[in-house]
Formats: structure tokens, sequence, C-alpha cells
């Protein structure tokens, strides 16, 4: 396991098993001894409160102690590596909300300590982590195929990677100019030439959903409406998915357009699962930069 987690996609196969057995082990009433030096630094770059609520949760169910500091501290911390190696000296690991991609490199390549990113420009281990558990509790994750319907967002990115790693096929459907970050994408297509899985990028929404086993919508970019219009995702749509599909979304409570309102009233609604399984995902990925076997939890 690499000493910091910035994104599921620096992650291989067996990294990603591991996670998903410390994130099982956590569901069922194991904790993961934590660093009891310390506390960790929650730095809050923007305000992300279900990424934070569900780290903070993790740790103090692991023992841990955490320390939050606000979008307008980050702000004043100055150098970031200055602060990074600073705050590394008095915290045991650092978890970075909301931070962007380059700035959440740059704090941990100088800071002594791991680092978790949350809700970030590079990835969301976390959020990413909890809906792969979210796919597995339907079925194999190679047996997947996952439709992201929209402009791919780091989580979704995250976690198309990941089941690309593990097996598991992903379509990306989007309007003309809203294709995924072309490296990421190329990322995708290697783990999945390797799985044996299947990628497909297209314009159309109906290719893209079609034998889909769950569909992750992203809101649409603000003043984007009318060029994403199209990829509203309608009840009569989802005629073309596998039975008992299911819904997700990255920002279930801000959601808009991009989803019929009647789908959140629907049994394949995933959207509180999602919420449910960030806990025992923030726990897996927390105990990984502290712990090198899953197995060392206890029961209790």
């Amino acid at each position: 396991m690499p000493r910091s987690i910035l994104t599921l996609s620096a992650l291989g196969p067996a990294e990603l098993a591991d996670l998903e057995l410390r994130a099982a082990m956590s569901a069922v009433g194991a904790r993961f001894a934590g660093e009891s030096r310390g506390r960790i630094v929650v730095l809050c770059a923007e305000a992300r409160p279900y990424a934070r609520v569900a780290v903070e949760v993790a740790a103090a169910g692991m023992g841990l102690s955490t320390l939050h500091v606000g979008a307008d501290e980050v702000a004043a911390l100055g150098d970031l590596g200055v602060a990074a190696r600073t705050l590394g000296e008095h915290a045991p690991a650092s978890v970075l909300v909301g931070f962007t991609a380059a700035r959440a490199q740059a704090y941990a390549a100088a800071t002594p300590g791991p680092v978790l990113v949350a809700d970030g420009g590079s990835g969301d281990p976390v959020g990413a982590l909890a809906d792969l558990l979210a796919l597995k509790a339907l079925g194999p994750l190679a047996q997947h195929r996952l439709a992201v319907v929209g402009d791919a967002s780091p989580r979704s990115l995250d976690l198309a990677v990941a089941l690309a790693t593990l097996g598991g096929s992903v379509a990306f459907a989007h309007p003309v100019g809203f294709a995924p970050d072309p490296e990421r994408l190329t990322l995708v297509r290697e783990r999945a030439a390797l799985s044996g899985a299947a990628v497909l990028d297209t314009d159309s929404l109906i290719d893209g959903l079609r034998d889909a086993t769950a569909v992750l919508v992203e809101p649409w970019p603000e003043g984007e409406s009318e060029r994403f219009r199209a990829f509203s995702l309608q009840r009569h749509q989802l005629r073309v998915v596998r039975a008992h599909a299911g819904i997700l979304h990255r920002a279930p409570e801000r959601r808009g357009p991009e989803l019929s309102t009647t789908l959140a009233d629907d049994p394949s609604w995933w959207a509180p699962t999602q919420r449910a399984l960030a806990v025992p995902a923030a726990a897996a990925l927390l105990s990984s930069l502290f712990q090198a076997g899953a197995r060392r939890a206890v029961i209790g």
C-alpha cells in the first residue's frame, strides 16, 4: 500500500482487494487500532461536510482523535511545503478535503507523515471506495458494467479505474466536448485490458446505459444546462439497463435536473447506501495508512 493515498487510481488489484477486506471488517464491527500519538489533522480547503463527517466518524471508531482546520485557516497557512512539514511533525497523518490535485501532491511531498485525500481534485478515495462497496453488495465486481453519465468527476474516475482494475466494465456517456480526462481514460482502458473488461466512451446516452448494472449520474456543470439536457436520466431510459440496476449520485442532497425526481424514490436509488458505506470506506483507508495487514483488527 502506498505511503499516502491521493487517488484510488494509484492502487493495483491486491491493494484494492485489501481495502475491500478492511471495509468489510469495519462494517461488521472490527476496530482497527489507530496511532495513539497526537491527532489526525483534517484540513478542509473547501466545505465538504459529508467527506469530513465520514473521516471523523471513522477515526473516532478507531480510537483516533481529529483536529479540524477550516477553509479560512487553510488559506492562512502560507507556503504549503512549510505548512506540511510543520503539521506533519505534530500529527501522525493528514487528511486533505477539497484540495486541488496540485496542492494535495505538494502537501504529500513535503509532509513527513502519510496523507489521505477526501473529495479532492486528484480523486476521492473515500467516496469512490464507498461506491465500489455498493456495487460489490449487489454482485461480484467483475460482473458489473458501470455507466457514468455526464461530466466525469475525479470521484467517478477513481471508481472507474478501480472497477476496471478488478474486472468490471465501464461506459462514459456525455455530450460532445465533455469526454473524461484523457490520461485517466487511458488508464481506465489499460486496466480494463489487463483484467479482461470493456470500456466505452460515447456521446449517446442510450448506448452508454445499455446493459448497465449501475448508473452513476453526475451533476451538470454550471451554465451548461442546454448542452446536458439530453443527458437527463429519465425512468423510460432505464429500459435498456439490466434488471435491478442501481442509480448512484455523487451529491444526492444537491441533485438537480440531471435526474428525474421520481427516480430518487425508486428502490434502485442507492444514494443512502453510498452515504452509509462512506464510514467503513474511510476506516479502511485510514487503517491502511497505519497498518500493513488488514487482518490486524479486533472484533468488538
